[in-house]
């Protein structure tokens, strides 16, 4: 395979990436919640209120899981990823994937300590794929909160192995998945949603429940 002179493997594996800090308030867990949805059909729903208001005070709301995904943010506020070892055309960036562990709830407001490292690099021949981990402490208390691993498709960045093997590097081992076979049966439990036309996009959600699969569709 021809080498590519955008990425450099064993320099790029070799950086230890700076610790960051993320700083949130109460008011950006709630600008956060409404603008994912909440309390968008119903502005007292007592099931999404608790994200966006409380009677006894801001400090009591509760933080929705996904507002994580925001701490690594800090890393690279641009949204280009710049490290050594790595030259790419931001413009071609595509965000391929977001897995997220929770470990605790979420303070209503906090001062989070992101420590991240690549925990993934792939040759695809016309594309790169870059894993970046990152664990977010409560930098007070010190506890560990969650961890997100982010997954960028870096487009015209691939080519860059010295062998005809294409090179690949993963923090954790591959555990292989067996074929999932769709039930025929009819679920137990449906529960149908979908985003505000305030929002992006108008979707349909179908999410469908039975003794061992949940079905997910998008109804566009």
């Amino acid at each position: 395979m021809a080498k590519s002179s955008g990425i450099n493997p064993e320099l790029l594996l070799s950086q230890k990436l700076p610790e960051k800090t993320f700083t949130y308030t109460e008011r950006d867990a709630a600008i956060y919640a409404l603008g994912v949805g909440a309390c968008g059909r119903d502005a007292v729903d007592a099931d999404e209120l608790k994200y966006v208001y409380h009677e006894n005070g801001q400090q009591f709301i509760q933080v929705l899981p996904t507002f994580s995904a925001l701490f690594s943010f800090e890393l690279e506020p641009s949204g280009a990823i710049d490290l050594p070892g790595l030259q790419h055309d931001p413009r071609l960036l595509l965000h391929g994937q977001q897995y997220m562990e929770l470990y605790k709830p979420f303070p209503s407001s906090a001062s989070i300590r992101n420590e991240a490292c690549i925990a993934g690099l792939h040759d695809k021949g016309k594309a790169a794929i870059l894993e970046i981990e990152t664990k977010s402490y409560n930098a007070e208390s010190g506890e560990l909160l969650c961890m997100n691993r982010m997954t960028a498709f870096l487009r015209g960045a691939g080519g860059f192995s010295n062998s005809s093997q294409p090179f690949s590097y993963s923090k954790y081992q591959t555990i292989p998945v067996s074929v999932v076979k769709i039930p025929k049966s009819q679920p137990f439990a449906v529960f149908e949603d979908y985003t505000q036309p305030s929002q992006a996009c108008s979707i349909k959600f179908h999410y469908c429940w039975n003794s061992k699969f949940f079905i997910f569709e998008l109804l566009c």
